[in-house]
């Protein structure tokens, strides 16, 4: 079953709204609940066309997976009831009995091998990756199914949480084909209804959902770009929750009477990356050179109002497998060392360099990127600010043209895994994560080491020795890990704001 709320306000790992599981759906009748984002999701179809942020935010409240991550990262019940490891490369569930798609279709254990294979054989599945250490999937009976795996996967679970893992109706799949990704159905509390690209989506509660009818009637997800108008909406009453707010917005939020101002701890991590097939950042010392010239402090503190925790090391708290030595391995701000270090490295003038960036992707990134090559003019570097929006942006990091960049990575399944392997790992090359073009045999072993591990005690100890090497390495500029502002009508209760970025309903309460 997925999480009763049981947090307060801030949670270590994320952040859940107070819950209240009495209204009945009588009660609730003809509720309808609206959030807002600045951008729209791209598709419906959690196996094949995930791009991002977006499409995880409203894939949650259509569909369930096998199991569900509360937001301090245990993992719980959700269309599993049960599970046993037989050995380390093989798991078998036993699958919730009753359970129907919005199609009416019966869910059962073909359909759990139908959907993973369809991720696993297909190359265009964006995030195959999360799920393809399965080798097979085996139906025991209707309620039951064994999963090999190629290998020992410790993350296992925690990647099976993630949507792209969700299981979709079979019967819709191979009706809709292509146009499934705008005709979704799946097993979860709420049902689509309409979609108008860049504008809006509706759905309505499910009936006849396994984990209770939701306690709102409608939920509505509505794209408003402009920050201002988010926030000018959601205190004129018009919408109920509206996400991604900047900082500048705070105390707007903060001194309504009406409102409440939530800052969501998330697994993201925002960093300045170097292209290290790039001259000169093929150079370790140019690397760390870097570290030392930017202050990050007062760009997190300062700049970006403390959204976020400071950063020395790849991953943040929030994530599993931290250790709070990463802080004591990482840089200081240090110009002088800096110089000494370009000196050593060749370029006791410095040189010059592109830095991109994208605008309003991230907390204050134009005014981050712009101290940062103030703050590299300090010590001889000369970047010329390559500011665009991420449609040009990001294609330009992934396909390895940009020497110095500005970027966020998002740890969908909390877990070190996935914050090391598919940016670390030589393998991962490219648009698969490692845009760096970073490489080193002894990271490589330890990562390959650490996600064939099961003992999570041997895990934590590789991925500590990883992150010394990655740290010394200097592949980023360590920045901070992300925070998500969010404005909340007092109205609304039992929304959980999970680190992953995704946003759960089905226990949503609106007050009269």
């Amino acid at each position: 079953m997925r999480s009763p709320a049981r947090t307060a306000l801030l949670a270590c790992a994320a952040f859940s709204l107070a819950l209240s599981l009495g209204a009945s759906p009588a009660a609730s009748a003809q509720k309808k609940v609206i959030f807002t984002a600045g951008a729209d999701a791209q598709s419906l179809d959690p196996s094949l066309h995930p791009t991002g942020t977006y499409d995880a935010l409203v894939h949650v409240d259509l569909y369930d997976t096998l199991v569900f991550q509360t937001p301090d990262g245990k993992i719980e019940p959700n269309l599993a009831t049960s599970w046993k490891f037989k050995d380390d490369t093989t798991l078998v569930f036993t699958l919730r009995k009753g359970v129907r798609y919005h199609d009416g279709t019966p869910f059962k254990a073909e359909d759990v091998k139908f959907n993973f294979e369809r991720v696993i054989n297909n190359k265009a599945a964006r995030w195959a990756g999360y799920i393809r250490m399965i080798k097979s999937v085996k139906v025991l009976d209707d309620q039951t199914v064994e999963i090999k795996l190629k290998n020992p996967y410790g993350p296992i679970l925690a990647n099976l949480a993630i949507p792209v893992a969700a299981m979709a109706s079979p019967a819709a799949v191979k009706k809709h084909g292509k146009d499934f990704r705008r005709r979704p159905v799946g097993t979860g509390p709420f049902i689509f209804k309409k979609w108008e690209p860049g504008e809006y989506m509706q759905f309505e509660a499910n009936p006849n959902y396994w984990g209770g009818r939701p306690a709102i009637d409608q939920l509505e997800f509505r794209v408003i770009p402009e920050d201002t108008t988010r926030v000018l909406q959601l205190r004129a009453g018009q919408s109920h929750l509206a996400m991604y707010l900047p900082p500048a917005q705070m105390q707007e939020v903060e001194k309504d009477p009406k409102l409440d101002l939530v800052s969501a701890p998330l697994f993201r991590v925002v960093y300045i990356g170097m292209n290290n097939l790039i001259k000169p950042f093929d150079n370790p010392l140019v690397r760390r050179a870097m570290n030392y010239a930017i202050d990050t402090q007062v760009i997190v503190d300062k700049l970006m109002m403390k959204t976020g925790k400071h950063l020395r090391g790849p991953f943040g708290p929030a994530t599993w497998g931290y250790d709070p030595e990463f802080e004591k391995m990482g840089y200081s701000y240090d110009p002088e060392k800096a110089k000494r270090l370009l000196k050593e490295a060749g370029f006791p003038s410095g040189f010059e360099t592109d830095l991109w960036h994208p605008t309003g992707k991230y907390t204050a990134d134009k005014i981050a990127a712009e101290a940062i090559q103030a703050q590299l003019a300090k010590v001889g570097v000369k970047a010329k600010l390559r500011t665009g929006d991420w449609g040009l942006v990001a294609p330009t990091i992934r396909n390895g043209k940009a020497p110095v960049y500005f970027y966020g990575w998002g740890v969908m399944s909390g877990d070190a895994d996935m914050a090391m392997y598919f940016k670390f790992h030589s393998s991962m090359w490219g648009a698969q994560g490692n845009y760096d073009r970073y490489k080193n045999p002894v990271v490589d072993k330890l990562l390959e080491q650490a996600r064939s591990t099961v003992d999570a005690g041997k895990r934590k100890a590789l991925y500590k020795e990883a992150v010394k090497v990655v740290i010394q390495d200097a592949p980023w500029v360590f920045l901070k890990q992300e925070v998500m502002l969010v404005g909340k009508s007092k109205k609304l209760h039992g929304v959980i704001l999970h680190p992953s970025e995704r946003v759960y309903f089905h226990k949503a309460r609106l007050d009269d």
